[in-house]
């Protein structure tokens, strides 16, 4: 079984394997090409360029939803 997994503490996201018995037989640390995966969608979506700022802000009435589409 493969998993993704985001660790808050360390930042980091990880495309975990499980064997049967669910221990980890591998870790392939993927958190700079998920970075870069989402930084090119918000550049492609809000039609940006390099040096533009992009503002993110939290709606605080909406603090259990997520949505993320790719």
């Amino acid at each position: 079984m493969q998993t993704l997994e985001y660790n808050k503490q360390t930042g980091k996201i990880t495309l975990n394997t499980y064997s049967d018995d669910e221990f980890l037989i591998k870790e392939i640390d993927i958190t700079q090409k998920a970075i870069s995966l989402v930084l090119d969608k918000l550049y492609d979506d809000y039609n940006l360029d390099d040096g533009d700022e992009l503002l993110i802000t939290k709606n605080k009435s909406l603090k259990n939803s997520f949505k993320l589409e790719f």
